[in-house]
């Protein structure tokens, strides 16, 4: 049996000796054996591949289904627009998402080019040489239903259960709010506007416009109060209008907000959110340089 075991070690030390003299070294691993890391496909496919695996989970599930309408709390910073948000999260059925850094201004952008490039450039461009063949083919309208229903299913993705369904945005110090109040009625219709205002003196004193231009400031929120008070004139049904001096100690003012969105209205239970001061609105204590925290 010795015998045996020292001719099997024999023959293991002959076999590496051998392949050491025939290679110059120790036996190296075939091609189809090397493991390598896989290569991350280029952008474009990878985004080609999730786009059709949200086809996919469209055409087995459906898209998401549509609230009976949805609220939009339109404002500027550091007019107690996240009490307002936290307000209306309190509403049976309704869900109120916080800021998204202006995507639904963004759609709106879109939409418009898309009209500028049928209304302008889709007539007498048809030739296959012109450089906006092809552009009478867009569809401004439709696209804009593509976009919201990809902001409800991929950004806004509001839990189910919810009969109104919406989101808080301070965005909208710009010149052309109008329209763009339009755009958010027609295509995320029906829709209730909560438009949300404060003195601006008290604003401009506020740490979130301490880099401003005061009087650009009073300009675009003089500007935001205009168009909010003539869009909700016109449209009295789905619009209400708040001032932060009024309902910010008189629970009663925000009784119109749970009308328009058929909520019960609970005098006491508003007071008592008012009075709880939001972490993000508190002064922060300084740090050891004396600092902001």
């Amino acid at each position: 049996m010795a015998s045996r075991r020292l001719d099997g070690m024999n023959s293991v030390g002959s076999c590496t000796a051998h392949s050491k003299a025939a290679g110059g070294g120790w036996p190296t691993l075939r091609p189809e054996m090397a493991t390598t890391r896989p290569t991350k496909p280029p952008l474009q496919v990878r985004i080609r591949n999730r786009l059709r695996r949200h086809a996919e989970q469209l055409r087995r599930t459906g898209p998401r289904a549509r609230p009976e309408k949805f609220v939009f709390i339109v404002t500027y910073g550091r007019t107690g627009s996240t009490v307002l948000q936290k307000l209306l999260n309190t509403m049976p059925g309704v869900y109120v998402a916080g800021e998204n850094h202006g995507i639904v201004r963004g759609m709106f952008e879109a939409w418009r080019n898309a009209v500028v490039l049928r209304d302008r450039y889709g007539h007498g461009h048809q030739a296959v040489d012109d450089p906006w063949y092809g552009a009478l083919a867009a569809d401004p309208d439709a696209f804009a239903a593509g976009m919201r229903d990809v902001f409800l299913d991929t950004i806004l993705k509001p839990p189910g259960g919810h009969r109104i369904i919406g989101f808080k945005e301070i965005r909208y110090l710009v010149p052309d709010l109008a329209e763009q109040l339009d755009f958010m009625a027609k295509h995320f219709a029906p829709a209730v506007f909560v438009f949300n205002r404060r003195a601006v003196a008290a604003v401009a004193k506020s740490g979130w416009w301490k880099d401003a231009d005061h009087d650009k400031l009073t300009a675009d929120v003089a500007r935001f109060d205009t168009i909010v008070a003539t869009f909700a004139a016109a449209n009295p049904g789905s619009c209400v209008l708040l001032d932060y001096e009024r309902w910010s100690t008189d629970p009663e003012c925000l009784r119109p907000v749970h009308d328009m969105l058929g909520a019960p209205f609970d005098a006491r239970m508003v007071a008592d959110l008012l009075n709880v001061r939001l972490l993000h609105m508190q002064p922060r204590e300084p740090d050891l340089k004396g600092r902001p925290g």
